[in-house]
């Protein structure tokens, strides 16, 4: 039963599901039962971690259980996951359980089994945020519940490289926290089960054959003419280590290139360079090159922090998901949070509404020396050693460029799919999915959150997007 409404799931056979064992649903519950009340209580002035009101032995065994009954879900699933459209999709989280119950009272608010259409995260659950053992836990039970309808592809920050440098992230680190709550011995036995977790996590995602989805970017290796995604299901699973293969390295590392190295030398012939970060980044180029060799139309990314909660550019065929508004800008500059609706051949933003004051709007995007990743210590990838190495990062002490107006109009149609509304959804509103018809239907398209503006000619809009132009 939730708020009122008893649910209970007759099995059709109609589908290929993976049903939850029968001790790991009730695991799951139990957990869910956990974690629910923190979220409810959880409050944007929030500023220490949410406390569990239960005993920590009992917390520490059931999480351990999840966790392994959660794992033996996603080491049988494919490394490229195939999801069907209507479906929302969210990217970073990083241990934020304000956002997180914005979006489970507005999307799913009687639970994902009873809303229409699947959910697809982008990865990066934990550091960063002080609640990530919340966060996790209620995201690991509704992939047990739900197994069919709640799907995970892995982040960089779900590799113990990552998630296990306190020196780095401090209170914000998912090790760090683990220690907080349970202790060191058993701090660490919660800290590997979820990790072993993470270890068996797709790679990437594909929507209706038409979207790809994958936490920071594509590789080198997917971009070469005859290539297939074959190279990503053939993956071992569970993979432990991920640095130690270049391609799975740039899929959870790589960024999109800045709108200056696109019109410099800084790129190679196939569009890759350095990023900010000191990983790889692509370009158009590169994006062309991808799309035409696997029939996508678009690439649905997470990885960087945007102000603006979704951000859209290379011709409106990337678009960086954040689904988190906290610990990523300085305390001066306001930022939200957002997804994405995926509705057959429609697609559309949905970020969380600010007070028109705070001046966030339009879908520009962010990049990552806008925020606090130009800070992040890479562990770089390494052929030669599965003890990745984590260097000084040559952008420390770098200064922001001004946000650069490089976006294509969200309202842009090509390749088959329509940018629909950006719908800013307040925290008491339930967000339906918006009616279907083109985004160019009336004489009048939404800026700013939700300010209407006089719409320009299409092939303007086309023209600039491309361009790069504002």
């Amino acid at each position: 039963k939730r708020d009122g409404i008893s649910i209970e799931q007759v099995p059709t056979g109609l589908r290929d599901t993976y049903a939850p064992e029968p001790q790991g649903k009730k695991d799951a519950l139990r957990l869910l039962a956990m974690t629910e009340p923190l979220m409810d209580s959880a409050r944007s002035t929030q500023t220490e971690p949410m406390t569990f009101g239960v005993d920590v032995g009992v917390l520490k065994r059931t999480i351990i259980s999840v966790a392994q009954h959660a794992t033996r879900l996603t080491q049988r699933e494919s490394r490229v996951l195939e999801i069907s459209s209507p479906c929302y999709v969210l990217g970073d989280i990083h241990g934020n359980l304000v956002d997180l119950q914005f979006f489970r009272k507005t999307l799913w608010p009687a639970g994902p089994e009873v809303t229409a259409g699947d959910f697809l995260f982008l990865g990066d659950f934990v550091d960063r945020g002080k609640d990530s053992i919340p966060v996790i836990a209620y995201i690991m039970a509704m992939k047990i519940l739900n197994p069919s309808k709640w799907w995970l592809i892995r982040g960089n920050h779900e590799t113990r490289e990552v998630n296990g440098n306190i020196e780095h992230y401090q209170d914000g680190s998912f090790l760090n926290q683990c220690l907080v709550i349970f202790g060191d011995n058993d701090g660490y036995a919660v800290w590997e089960a979820v990790n072993n977790f993470f270890d068996t996590l797709p790679l990437a995602a594909s929507i209706d054959k038409t979207i790809f989805a994958v936490h920071g970017g594509i590789p080198r290796e997917l971009c070469q003419e005859g290539s297939s995604l074959d190279i990503v299901r053939n993956l071992e699973c569970p993979m432990r280590s991920v640095h130690t293969n270049e391609m799975v390295y740039d899929m959870l590392w790589s960024d999109p290139s800045s709108p200056e190295q696109e019109h410099s030398p800084e790129l190679d012939t196939a569009g890759f360079g350095l990023s900010a970060r000191g990983c790889t980044c692509f370009g158009e180029r590169s994006i062309d090159l991808f799309l035409q060799v696997h029939g996508f139309k678009h690439v649905f990314r997470g990885h960087e922090a945007q102000q603006s909660g979704v951000g859209v550019s290379k011709g409106a065929r990337l678009t960086t998901i954040f689904s988190t508004s906290r610990d990523h800008f300085a305390a001066d500059i306001t930022s939200t949070c957002g997804c994405v609706l995926v509705d057959h051949d429609y697609i559309h933003p949905i970020v969380r509404a600010l007070p028109q004051t705070h001046g966030v709007g339009g879908l520009k995007p962010t990049y990552a020396e806008q925020s606090v990743e130009a800070s992040e210590v890479v562990v770089t990838h390494d052929t030669h050693s599965a003890a990745p190495t984590s260097p000084q990062h040559p952008h420390q002490g770098h200064q922001p460029r001004t946000p650069h107006h490089e976006y294509s109009s969200y309202a842009e149609q090509g390749g088959g799919l329509t940018w629909g509304r950006t719908y800013p959804a307040q925290e008491s509103e339930v967000i339906a999915p918006p009616p279907r018809r083109s985004a160019w239907s009336d004489d009048r398209h939404q800026n700013n959150f939700g300010a209407a503006m006089p719409r320009p000619p299409m092939q303007q809009w086309l023209g600039a997007g491309r361009r790069g132009g504002g």
